[in-house]
Formats: structure tokens, sequence, C-alpha cells
């Protein structure tokens, strides 16, 4: 018999999601060696104010009531392994992409260019410790609500330095498409779900008849009921997007009449703004409420209708062309920040918060981004032109009326990683943990060392 679900104790933006209009991101940093165990303390205090998946369900319809709000908040904590390291010696998390860190990892992993020191968050000299997002319908409850959390963490050493509102687009990215269509409908919690808890809480199988997925050496169980979440700043370059777009769409006039900018950009996203899927016979978007989410592309082997480069097909082959058994799923919870570009052309600082949670980030995200988004040719031939990073000019190649189309984007990316982390979100158990001392030195030390040693093996073999 299957665990069921402590939705009690499961932090709510990881299988519910907050999807409120407005999101404080506030990013904290141990300045002082001497303070880490003061902000474990001081994390352990925030247990209770911890936002659990079962009152997101009970308050969910409040907190959309256009009625006058009262205020209320959600809150989300996450956790860098360093502060972890430090203050639970006795807890190891058996990923080598959240110990190794997105700071080292993002050049070589990622494929990021930018300079790290230059990040708005998470940079090497302002590492971050601890992420709050603090989530709610209205604004001032969220501004007011992340200085509260502020003031009260600066008490014990957690210095501010990283803090930024995000504002939901009507549900769309700075692009303009519908985002957050295509979630992992999970096991216990969704209607229809059939994948289980495992990809994204550690403690429940992945599988039916499997064991719990716990990839932890941890005696107290502080990560029971936590998860695994990973942080980007997205910087959205719209100005250069739209410019690349109409561009590349005069270039490829003679080989496709009538070829728009915005058939263009959907084909490289794989949909339309609308969120309906690339259809070979639609020329314009065909709109559609709900957005359509229940296909594959068994019907498209040849990618007639979606390009094999497409963002979604690179991200999510579904049923189509795979080079993997089982399609690694992430619960994707970002949200946008800074102002549309229509109403604040001269602004240059906007994009996504991008955010999501899983059990692995090495076999999950970094999966999918290293080994997919950044390819050419795995899962399929052709490069994801909207966010991934390749060596060279990302090509891929589209299905014209009169044969295949060659189409690039510019040597200049215009999504722009300014920084984030891979951090540990604990449950509300777990959090409360942190004020506990470690267990005695014993055999779980031992267990330790050998599992860092394997572990290291393992990856220096798969290089």
């Amino acid at each position: 018999m299957e665990r069921e679900l402590q939705l009690d104790d499961i932090q709510g933006n990881i299988l519910a999601g907050f999807n409120t209009d407005f999101q404080e991101l506030v990013g904290l940093t141990v300045s002082q060696t001497r303070d880490f165990l003061l902000a474990a303390k001081w994390l352990a205090a925030q247990a209770d104010a911890l936002t659990v998946v079962s009152e997101i369900r009970a308050q969910r319809s409040a907190m959309r009531s256009l009625q006058p709000n009262t205020g209320a908040t959600w809150l989300s904590i996450a956790i860098s392994h360093r502060l972890l390291k430090v203050t639970q010696p006795d807890v190891l998390i058996r990923d080598d992409a959240f110990n190794g860190g997105m700071l080292k990892r993002a050049p070589s992993v990622l494929g990021d260019m930018t300079d790290p020191s230059n990040w708005h968050v998470g940079s090497s000299s302002n590492p971050l410790d601890v992420l709050l997002i603090i989530a709610a319908n209205d604004e001032k409850a969220v501004v007011r609500r992340a200085t509260s959390l502020i003031e009260s963490a600066s008490a014990t050493g957690l210095v501010k330095t990283y803090r930024e509102t995000a504002k939901r687009l009507n549900d769309r990215e700075h692009f303009g498409f519908l985002d957050g269509i295509s979630q992992p409908k999970v096991k216990g919690i969704d209607r229809d779900g059939t994948l289980g808890a495992g990809h994204f809480v550690f403690g429940y199988p992945r599988q039916v008849g499997e064991d719990p997925f716990r990839p932890v050496i941890d005696p107290r169980n502080v990560t029971d009921n936590g998860s695994l979440l990973v942080f980007r700043r997205l910087k959205q370059d719209v100005r250069l997007f739209r410019k690349a777009c109409s561009d590349e769409a005069t270039r490829i006039a003679p080989l496709w009449p009538g070829i728009t900018s915005d058939h263009l950009s959907a084909l490289i996203v794989g949909r339309w703004p609308s969120g309906a899927p690339i259809k070979a016979s639609e020329t314009e978007d065909p709109g559609g409420v709900p957005p359509q989410n229940d296909f594959d592309f068994q019907n498209d082997p040849d990618a007639h209708s979606c390009p094999f480069g497409a963002h979604i097909r690179k991200v999510n082959p579904r049923n189509g062309q795979k080079d993997v058994v089982e399609i690694p799923r992430i619960l994707r919870r970002g949200i946008p920040f800074g102002p549309p570009f229509d109403l604040a052309p001269d602004v240059e600082d906007r994009g996504l918060a991008f955010l999501a949670f899983q059990t692995s980030i090495r076999s999950q995200f970094e999966f999918i981004s290293g080994n997919w988004m950044n390819s050419r040719i795995n899962p399929g031939p052709g490069n994801d032109l909207l966010v991934g990073r390749p060596a060279g000019i990302p090509t891929m190649t589209v299905a014209g009326p009169n044969g295949p189309i060659g189409i690039s984007a510019p040597s200049t990316q215009w999504v722009i990683p300014t920084g984030g982390g891979y951090l540990f979100a604990p449950s509300r158990s777990g959090l409360a943990k942190f004020g506990d001392p470690p267990s005695p030195l014993g055999f779980w030390k031992a267990k330790q060392v050998f599992a860092e040693i394997s572990d290291t093996l393992k990856s220096l073999v798969s290089k």
C-alpha cells in the first residue's frame, strides 16, 4: 500500500502552485560564518508560517475572490547546499547538481555565457543561502510581508542581497506566449494524475510498486516531504526576439510566400501565443479556450507540423521521437518580472523568474537543459532556438510549403541568465528541525563518506 501524500507538511508551491497575481522573491545571504546557526534557528522559527498544500487548497477560492483582500499571504522557503551542509551536517542529499551548485555548473552544464559575478542574485560575492517567495493577489500585502521577514532575518545575520516583485501577465510570458500549460499530472494530487509524487517530493515512489525515492543520508528525516528547487532569473530581450523573427521571416519569404514573423515565432515555440499547438494547415493563431494539451507527436513523425527543434518538442517529446525511455518532468512555478514591453519599451530588465521543483536536479532539470535544449541531435534534430545554448549559431529546420527550410537565431541571445541557484525546499516538519542539533556522530558519517566517494566516482565515469 502506497504512502498517502502528507499535504499538511509538503510546501504548497510544490504540488499545488501559488499561481497568484504577485510574488515577492527575496534572497538572503549569511554574511558571517558565526551567523549560520543563528540563521538556522530563524528558519526553524518560520516553520509554522510555511504554507502547505492543504492550506492552498482550502484558501484558493478566498485568495482569488474579488472581495477586498484581507492581506493574507502565502510563504515558500528554500535553502542552499551551503547553509544545509554547515547547519545540518548529518544530512546529505545525493544529487551532485545540488551539491555542486548552479554557480559552478552554469557554464559547463547549462551552457551559460554570462559572468556570474554580475548576476542579480546568487553571485559569487553574494551567495543565495535562502530564497523566500511571498505570494498573494494583493501587491501591498506581499511587499509588507516581505519587508517584515527581511527585518526579522536581519537580526540573525541574514542579509538581503536580492529582492524583486514578480507579476502575472494574464498567464503569459514577455514574448507573448501563454505559459505553464503543460504540467505533469501527479498521482494523489491531480484527478487524472499518473506520475508518482516521488518525481517531485522526497519519500514517495516514482513508479507504482517501487520503493520511495529518497536519495539521502538523513538520520533525523529532515528531508522527508521536501523537494529540490531550481531558480533561474532569465532576462528576456523582447525587442531582439521580435526583430530576429521579423528578419528571418523576410529572409525565407521567397521559399515560403506569406510567412509572417508571428508564424515563425510560433514555429520556434511549437505553440501559438494562445497556447494552441502548431499545425501544418494553420498560418494564423486559431485561439482556443482552454488551450489544447492532450496531444503528442506520434502523428507528426517527420515534424511537418511541429519542428523537431521547437521548444515544446525539445523539452517534452511526449510520445514522439526521443532518446530515453522515461521523459524527465519538472513542476514549473515561474512568474514574469518587469513591465510588459509594449507598455514600457525603454525598460530593459524584464523576464521570467523560472522556478521548478523535482527530486533530482541532475536527471530532471539538467538533463532537459543540457541533453535536450542545448543539443543539436536529441531528442530530435535541430536546436531549441528559444532558450537553447549550443556552441555556435543555433539552427533548426521547419517544414515549408515546398520543402524543408533552415532558420537560425542571432549569436546574441534573447534569453539571458542573470542569476539563480539550486536549493532545497524543506517540509514544514523538516524546516522545524533546523533548530535541532544534528545526530550524534555515528554510522551516518561513515555512510556519508562512502556515498560521497561513490557519487564522485560515478560522476567522473559519466563524463
